[in-house]
C-alpha cells in the first residue's frame, strides 16, 4: 500500500511540476537577481556609431554655417544698398559677380579660421565642466537608485506603483534639466571664448568688403560709397529664402540623426530583453554608478547588438 502512495504522490508531482516552479514553496524564494551594462559603451560599439557621429557633426556645422550666412549676408545687403544708390545715379555698372566671389572667397577663409578655434576649444571646455557633470550624476544616482529598487517589489499595489513612477520622472526631469544647464555653461563659455575671434572675423570681412566695394565704385565711377544704409534694401527676399531652405535642410538632418540615435538604442533595449530572456535578472540596471551586487551582461549584449544589426 505504502509503495502505490509513494508512486501516485511522485506522478502528482509530474504533473503539476510547472505549478510548484512558478509559485515555488514558501521555503524555497530566489533571491532577487541584477545585472548591469555599460549603455555608452554599447552605442560606442554599435555598427551605426560611426555614423550617427558623422551626421551629429555634420548637423552641428549645418546650424553655424546658417548663422555665419545670416550675418554675412546682412553685411552683404548693406553693401549692396550703397551700390544701388550709385546705380540709380547712372554712373555706370558694377563688377558685382567678381566682388561676390572675392567675399565669398574671404568668407569661406575666416569662417574656416573660426571652426578649427572652436575644435581647438572644445577639449577644454569639456574639462572645465567635467566635475558638474559628474556631480549632477552622484545628485541623483542615490535617489533613482533607490525608487528602482522599490519598484521592483511584486508586493505593490497600482496606486503605490503610480505614485512612485511619477516621483521617478519628475527626479529624470530635474537631472536632464541639470544636465542642460551643464551644457548650457559649455557652450557659454566657448561663446565667451570665441567672442573676440568672432568680432575679428567680422570685422576684417566688413572691412574687406568695403574696400573691395569701393575699389569698384572708384574704378567704375570715380564715386566714394558715403551714406547710411537704405532701409528694405534689394535682395532681403533672396537672403530670408536662402535662410528657409537652410532651416529645412537643418530641420532633415535632425530629424535623421535623432532616427539613428533611436535606433541605436532600439537595438541595445532588445537586445538586452533577448539576453534577459535565459537569465531572468530582477532589474537591469544602465551606467550604474553605484557599488552593487550584479552581473555585467555589457558584453554579452553587444555581441547580441552584432547579430541583430549584420
Amino acid at each position: 500500500m505504502g509503495r502505490w502512495l509513494s508512486l501516485l504522490l511522485a506522478g502528482l508531482l509530474l504533473l503539476s511540476g510547472c505549478g510548484f516552479s512558478r509559485w515555488q514553496l514558501p521555503f524555497r524564494q530566489d533571491k532577487p537577481r541584477f545585472a548591469v551594462v555599460d549603455w555608452d559603451r554599447l552605442v560606442e560599439q554599435h555598427p551605426k556609431y560611426k555614423e550617427w557621429q558623422r551626421r551629429k557633426e555634420q548637423l552641428e556645422t549645418a546650424k553655424w554655417l546658417r548663422e555665419r550666412q545670416k550675418e554675412n549676408g546682412q553685411q552683404q545687403l548693406a553693401l549692396l544698398g550703397q551700390m544701388k544708390k550709385v546705380r540709380e545715379a547712372g554712373k555706370g555698372q558694377f563688377q558685382s559677380a567678381q566682388w561676390s566671389a572675392q567675399v565669398a572667397e574671404k568668407r569661406a577663409q575666416e569662417q574656416d579660421l573660426l571652426r578649427k578655434k572652436r575644435a581647438a576649444l572644445k577639449e577644454e571646455a569639456e574639462s572645465r565642466v567635467k566635475a558638474d557633470r559628474d556631480a549632477v550624476e552622484e545628485k541623483y544616482r542615490i535617489p533613482l537608485f533607490n525608487l528602482r529598487l522599490k519598484l521592483s517589489s511584486v508586493k505593490m499595489s497600482d496606486e503605490a506603483q503610480k505614485a512612485l513612477l511619477q516621483e521617478q520622472q519628475e527626479l529624470l526631469d530635474k537631472r536632464q534639466k541639470d544636465r542642460a544647464d551643464v551644457e548650457a555653461e559649455k557652450e557659454q563659455w566657448l561663446q565667451q571664448q570665441m567672442a573676440a575671434d568672432v568680432a575679428a572675423s567680422q570685422a576684417r570681412l566688413q572691412a574687406f568688403s568695403k574696400e573691395l566695394a569701393g575699389q569698384v565704385v572708384q574704378e567704375q565711377t570715380g564715386l566714394s560709397l558715403t551714406g547710411k544704409t537704405p532701409q528694405n534694401q534689394e535682395g532681403q527676399p533672396e537672403l530670408d529664402k536662402l535662410l528657409q531652405s537652410m532651416d529645412k535642410e537643418i530641420q532633415q538632418q535632425e530629424d535623421k540623426e535623432k532616427q539613428m540615435r533611436e535606433e541605436i538604442d532600439s537595438d541595445i533595449l532588445s537586445a538586452i530583453k533577448k539576453v534577459n530572456l535565459s537569465r531572468k535578472y530582477t532589474l537591469i540596471f544602465r551606467n550604474p554608478r553605484a557599488n552593487i551586487s550584479a552581473d555585467d551582461i555589457t558584453d554579452e549584449v553587444n555581441m547580441v547588438v552584432q547579430q541583430i544589426v549584420y
